[in-house]
């Protein structure tokens, strides 16, 4: 056997090196993961069969240490264990929180909550879990201007706008902020930005909005909604769009329950899905984007983008254009993805750009009554792919000169930044392939009938 494993050469030496590479490193042995357990499973939270880890694609997050079966109980959290708006209004703050003027909202409550409980450390039931938690998130609210500088110009506006709800949050807080000066005495520096934009970022990228409990609290405003709860163990599973686990509250048994709805091989990596979102809501919300996410698109504006491309010159006519569009609900959805350009936005540029004037002909057109490879058809697709060239050209950086600038920057927002944009310019390259390889293929077809039809 020595011998043969002597024998074997590069290529076999290489393959298990990279096997080796993309398999998860575990946490489990780190003493504040040790600890959480520890606690979790005093707690009532028993038969975990989760234990954290680094997994090369995701980062940390949660691997199964057991063959999972469909439908099976994955986890049972027990009540006490999660920081909801009930256990916040039964605290030392709720009586302050009754008192404020203006009320605050339940994540206005929950972020205080939090900045107090991670002050007490070692007195607050929950430390275990504060001491699992990142000291820094990626949300934008952790962004420096250098890092809204890598984003495209179609992100940057929104990113910006959530770093500012943040600090207009803050600044409306500081007056309640002295009031709870009394709490803690001896310490002047709970109540800074820095800790409030940590537990605000938490709450945005870890908490889930159910309804969880009976009470009803009239102190709060906006409390209709469904209030943010903080999910000890369960906030550590990373997103997959392809991802199913059912939750279910127990009220008989006060725990939540979680099951699968796909099969785990033991060491793989335990997923959730935090619904169908695009690297726009991902990175806006929780502050991380997912490589070729099939929900990603890029979006065109009728305006900005198609009108302002093609500049049509029959103004009464394109008034007529524009209103049959919007009758017909084709002004949304001018987007492309991983399927390449939207139907939609093909059949708006073959509207604005035919010379018919019949809306007969222009419902033909929307209906997908037209002759493949005519020429509307091959209008839209050429306008089409003008416009995809035409949004590559707007990015101030390549796709290549990105690959090698993302391993220069150090700033993890600033890398996520890159990511954005790299991953929109692969789609815009993708699509901008599929319309090629399509009028190939619709040349190639029109050729053979006229060869066939001699």
């Amino acid at each position: 056997r020595t011998n043969m494993v002597a024998r074997r050469g590069r290529a076999w030496r290489r393959r298990q090196r990279r096997k080796h590479e993309n398999r998860p490193v575990s946490l489990g042995h780190e003493k504040s993961f040790v600890r959480f357990f520890q606690w979790l499973h005093r707690n009532g939270c028993r038969n975990i069969p989760l234990k954290p880890a680094i997994f090369p694609e995701t980062g940390r997050g949660m691997m199964v240490t057991k063959p999972l079966k469909n439908g099976e109980l994955t986890l049972t959290i027990p009540k006490r264990l999660l920081i909801t708006i009930d256990d916040i209004m039964d605290s030392y703050l709720g009586p302050y929180i009754e008192r404020a003027d203006p009320q605050l909202t339940p994540t206005q409550a929950l972020a205080i909550f939090l900045m107090c409980e991670k002050h007490r450390e070692e007195k607050s039931f929950w430390c275990p879990y504060f001491d699992i938690l990142p000291e820094e998130y990626s949300c934008p609210a952790f962004f420096t201007e250098d890092d809204f500088r890598l984003l495209p110009n179609s992100l940057r506006g929104k990113a910006k706008s959530k770093k500012y709800e943040c600090h207009r949050t803050y600044k409306e807080l500081e007056p309640f902020f002295k009031v709870l000066a009394d709490l803690f005495p001896d310490k002047d520096d709970i109540f800074v930005f820095k800790n409030f934009r940590w537990a605000w970022s938490a709450i945005k990228t870890r908490a889930f909005d159910v309804f969880i409990g009976t009470k009803t609290w009239s102190h709060l405003r906006d409390i209709e909604t469904p209030s943010p709860t903080m999910f000890p163990l369960i906030d550590s599973i990373n997103h997959s769009a392809k991802a199913k686990i059912r939750y279910h509250y127990n009220e008989k048994n006060r725990c939540l329950e979680s099951r699968t709805e796909t099969v785990y091989r033991r060491h793989t990596e335990l997923l959730n899905c935090y619904g169908r979102a695009d690297n726009d809501n991902l990175l806006l919300e929780f502050g991380f984007v997912v490589p070729g996410n099939p929900a990603d698109t890029v979006t065109f504006h009728l305006v900005e983008d198609i009108l302002e491309h093609l500049q049509p010159e029959n103004n009464e006519l394109l008034e007529r254009k524009i209103l049959f569009l919007a009758r017909n609900n084709l002004i949304s959805d001018l987007t492309c993805g991983v399927t390449g350009v939207s139907p939609q936005m093909l059949t708006v540029l073959m509207v604005l750009l035919c010379e018919q004037k019949d809306e007969d002909f222009w419902e033909d057109l929307r209906r997908g009554r037209f002759e493949e490879n005519g020429a509307d058809d091959i209008r839209g697709r050429k306008a089409a792919r003008r416009l995809l060239s035409q949004r590559l050209r707007s990015y101030s950086t390549t796709l290549e000169e990105d690959e090698k600038l993302i391993e220069e920057v150090t700033s993890p927002c600033g890398r996520l930044a890159l990511l954005y944009g790299m991953e929109k310019k692969r789609l815009l390259g993708y699509a901008l392939e599929t319309l090629q390889h399509s009028a190939k293929v619709a040349i190639a077809r029109s050729v053979l009938r006229k060869l066939f039809s001699r």
